[in-house]
């Protein structure tokens, strides 16, 4: 058998790759230790009992000083939040949006908007709004009285104006 140059340099080049993988991966093959009596590193002790209780007392009082925020995410709705109008906003009602009209008033134990439905008529839409009032499932439109007391101003695609007529306050329900 002839061995020519370029057979021999192809041997030589892959008993070198060969010899450089299998130093490269020879466990225990690393920088001897020095001398110089260096220590190994010394073992961290693992937390206690009363480093964990002192820990979560400390998260306990940090969570208690916060106030959580209700949640206005809807997941069911793709776009992002409206923006929340200022206090000197102008009470006119814009068509298809509910203005940022007075605060809220605590009646959101008493009512609670569950839907909202929408029907294509030649005039436009019309919009009705599904109100619930202790276990009473109201359909109201714009002009209608709910629970013989609320009027009904206006219904956006997620809110509903209600004037309180005895009260002359108006309350905002959404949908949640």
């Amino acid at each position: 058998m002839v061995m020519t140059r370029s057979t021999l340099k192809a041997l030589w080049l892959g008993g070198g790759g060969l010899l450089a993988t299998w130093l490269a991966v020879t466990p225990g093959q690393g920088v001897p230790a020095s001398a110089t009596g260096a220590a190994p590193p010394a073992v961290t002790r693992g937390a206690t009992a009363e480093d964990l209780n002192a820990q979560a007392e400390r998260l306990r009082s940090r969570t208690k000083a916060v106030a959580l925020r209700p949640s206005t995410r809807n997941p069911f709705r793709f776009s992002a939040t409206r923006s929340v109008a200022s206090a000197g906003a102008s009470r006119a009602l814009v068509p298809g949006v509910v203005a940022q009209l007075t605060p809220a008033m605590p009646v959101s134990s008493l009512l609670k908007l569950v839907g909202i439905t929408e029907k294509k008529t030649p005039e436009g839409a019309r919009r009705t709004a599904v109100i619930l009032s202790d276990g009473q499932l109201y359909l109201a439109g714009v002009g209608d009285t709910v629970a013989g007391r609320y009027a009904v101003v206006a219904i956006d695609p997620e809110a509903v104006v209600l004037n309180d007529e005895p009260m002359g306050a108006e309350v905002r329900l959404f949908l949640r």
